[in-house]
């Protein structure tokens, strides 16, 4: 966390936020891929998900710097297109996020995608129930996040959190306070979600900032590729994803957010923001740091050799034609929450 004074969670709260964030302190916490601050957390040494080879073979998370892992630090020049991908800053820890387009019109706000578990507060993540409509934010977004940037990166500041959630899925759509064309002027790049699901096999690369366990030096957008598995439903701890996207890309803490690019298409089909923990093969299934697939008919398993993303293909439907997000779109397939005012963010 920053310096800001904050209330000690109770003791379950406390350990749910244990197991979901990597302290910059160099504690770790396991499950969902974000990282949090120093605080009243407890230390401990473990690398979040998996990581794999050049063959597409699980290695050890202990070998998180090693020549092994299946990625690659990106540069200015051959990382371009990606100048749009950039780290979010939440005050008390980071994830990654990326900047997106909503169509054609140049003054219509620019937005940024990321986890709905990179929200919250540094005390409480959002409920399992929880669909959180029009916050203030103190969030940053910064991009330009290359090892051999050499100008000082852009930081721009959140306006508002427009949407977010971890019910069902685990999104959250921050409102910047710069617009697309200003953006685009400072010649940052956003990427197009896809309104499809993606398919079995299809080719991926992800970009995002990998910072558990990680160098320093080494502590900036990385790329690594992997093909979509099957969609799955996850379950970790009080979360249920129905619709979340197996793969085997390297991800670690911090990567939180990551968008999942089609090779093909190059449009987003979905963002990184789960998988198993080495550490934790002897907690119970669907617990923190060790979430588990649930069939059809209830049966549970975990498959520690999978990460996990979660489907994007829903949000463009809640952009209206001036590009501004309205979950009252009668287009828009995001879920709503119970209470039917403030569907549309205010001026």
């Amino acid at each position: 966390m920053s310096q800001m004074q904050m209330q000690i969670p109770s003791i379950r709260q406390n350990n749910r936020l244990k197991s979901l964030f990597k302290s910059s302190c160099g504690a770790s916490w396991g499950g969902l891929l974000a990282m949090a601050g120093c605080g009243y957390l407890l230390a401990a040494t473990t690398v979040n998900a998996a990581i794999f080879d050049r063959a597409g073979r699980k290695i050890p998370d202990r070998e998180v710097n090693s020549d092994r892992v299946n990625w690659q630090i990106l540069s200015t020049t051959a990382g371009r297109k990606y100048n749009g991908i950039g780290l979010i800053d939440v005050g008390y820890g980071f994830c990654t996020g990326f900047l997106f387009t909503t169509g054609a019109y140049p003054k219509a706000p620019a937005y940024v995608l990321t986890n709905g578990h990179c929200q919250g507060s540094a005390s409480k993540l959002p409920s399992e129930r929880e669909i959180m409509v029009d916050k203030s934010s103190k969030t940053k977004f910064i991009v330009n996040y290359f090892h051999d940037f050499k100008p000082d990166r852009l930081t721009i500041r959140v306006k508002r959190l427009v949407y977010g959630t971890m019910k069902n899925n685990d999104i959250a759509i921050l409102e910047l306070t710069k617009n697309q064309q200003e953006l685009t002027r400072s010649g940052i790049v956003p990427l197009q979600i896809a309104t499809k699901p993606s398919v079995l096999n299809e080719p991926l690369i992800v970009v995002g900032v990998p910072s558990e366990g990680i160098k320093d030096e080494l502590n900036f957008l990385h790329s690594t590729t992997c093909k979509t598995g099957e969609l799955a439903s996850v379950k970790e701890d009080i979360y249920h994803w129905k619709r979340s996207i197996r793969h085997r890309c390297s991800i670690i803490g911090g990567m939180s957010g990551s968008p999942m690019i089609s090779l093909k298409t190059n449009r987003v089909v979905g963002i990184i923001n789960t998988g198993v923990n080495d550490n934790a093969a002897t907690q119970p299934q669907c617990s923190l740091n060790r979430p588990c697939e649930v069939s059809g008919n209830g049966d549970i398993q975990t498959f520690p050799q999978e990460n996990y993303g979660q489907l994007v293909d829903r949000i463009p439907s809640c952009f209206d034609k001036q590009g501004i997000f309205s979950l009252s779109q009668p287009t828009c397939q995001l879920e709503r929450p119970h209470s039917p005012k403030n569907l549309k963010p205010k001026a």
